[in-house]
């Protein structure tokens, strides 16, 4: 005999009808930016010593910016150092995608100009905990989930930290300085990039005979730094532009009222920074000169029997390290070394290829306040009074003003 089949029986949790017909879904909703964000980026309240939010992208500066000074500038420094290409040339333009971008803070530190600016990290937090902590002696720099124990200055990334932020920490008294980065992070990746780094300062402190004793630690987190850069990825995606932390308005508010009322031409603070940190070592050291330290300089030198003496080199210098003075039928171009970035926008806008960029010989050539003669002639036929005539040069083309 032909057994019966037994009824089917539906589970308790089987979703119910709605009265359209259609069954109610009881599946979790997709995690937002704003959970991704609690689970993966929980930071104690003492780590958040010199982390003003979670929103560490940097923000672009244009009138800063050397691509936006002039066309003609090449500077890729950003471009080239961005581990997630967020940062990218189109028509020689630089275009910021913020959805790729984690926050590493690497195109902060290598921007001549300091065009990049970090909302989430403040310069003055940065040096005021320098200035607590060097004269103690000892100084551990952390990336978050480095699994850093102690007293440790928290950092967005060691990316962060540039050349003249290290040797201020010496000036102020530090002798051990510990950089800790977390595995599968981006310091790891760009660790080469560290590593030139110390290599730069322990070269100037051999040299001045200051003790010191500075390395890269490998550390052991909790969470797997490489999961946790996905899902920041993943949040950023996730994210709408619009939507912004009151911190990061504000602060980009704070940031875009500084900009306004600054000058056009300006020295970078990072330039002042690094000079300042220089010649307190120099005084530690006893020393008047160090041939390592001058290698973080270049100026400009021109080439007469090139030069026309259209003076555009000054006119588009961003620190104003190159000033141009024309009295009794005579050119003047005057130097000021120690505003000079090493940014290549004179050379770049020479149409006549007769500036070239050298390495300073030492840091006498740098640390005098009054600008010196770079260049004097006698006004040339080629000399052009007003800009119609300067464009008319560049282009081989007449130029009517309507």
């Amino acid at each position: 005999m032909k057994q019966r089949t037994p009824a089917r029986t539906f589970p308790a949790s089987m979703p119910e009808a709605t009265p359209s017909g259609a069954r109610r879904s009881r599946r979790k909703p997709l995690p937002t930016a704003e959970l991704l964000r609690k689970r993966f980026f929980r930071i104690s309240a003492s780590e958040r010593n010199f982390i003003m939010h979670d929103d560490a992208k940097p923000l672009l500066a244009g009138r800063r910016c050397l691509r936006t000074r002039h066309i003609s500038s090449t500077c890729t420094a950003c471009v080239d150092i961005c581990p997630e290409e967020a940062l990218v040339l189109k028509e020689k333009r630089l275009l910021f995608a913020a959805s790729r971008c984690t926050g590493c803070g690497a195109c902060t530190s290598v921007c001549p100009e300091d065009a990049l600016i970090a909302p989430a990290f403040t310069s003055k937090a940065l040096e005021d905990a320098l200035r607590r902590e060097a004269p103690q002696g000892r100084i551990v720099f952390a990336a978050p989930n480095a699994g850093a124990t102690g007293k440790k200055i928290l950092l967005p990334s060691l990316l962060h930290l540039s050349v003249d932020w290290i040797l201020l920490a010496v000036a102020l008294g530090a002798k051990e300085i510990g950089l800790l980065y977390a595995p599968g992070s981006v310091d790891e990746e760009k660790l080469s990039v560290i590593t030139n780094r110390i290599e730069i300062v322990r070269k100037i402190c051999a040299e001045l005979h200051l003790p010191l004793e500075l390395e890269t630690l490998r550390g052991a987190p909790k969470v797997d730094a490489g999961r946790r850069r996905f899902f920041s990825r993943l949040g950023a995606a996730l994210e709408p532009r619009e939507a912004s932390s009151p911190q990061t308005q504000e602060a980009r508010s704070r940031i875009a009222k500084t900009l306004l009322e600054e000058p056009f031409v300006r020295v970078p603070d990072s330039r002042l920074r690094l000079i300042h940190a220089l010649k307190r070592l120099l005084e530690k050291s006893g020393k008047a000169d160090s041939r390592e330290a001058a290698k973080l300089f270049s100026a400009p030198r021109i080439d007469a029997a090139k030069c026309s003496g259209c003076a555009l080199c000054p006119a588009v210098s961003p620190t104003g390290a190159l000033q141009s003075q024309g009295e009794g039928g005579t050119l003047r171009l005057l130097l000021n070394a120690g505003a000079c970035t090493g940014c290549r926008l004179c050379a770049d806008i020479c149409f006549m290829n007769a500036v070239t960029l050298y390495e300073a010989a030492s840091l006498e050539e740098i640390f005098p306040t009054p600008a010196k003669t770079l260049f004097s002639r006698k006004n040339d036929p080629r000399a052009f009074d007003t800009w119609e005539d300067k464009l008319s040069g560049l282009i081989n083309a007449p130029v009517y003003r309507t």
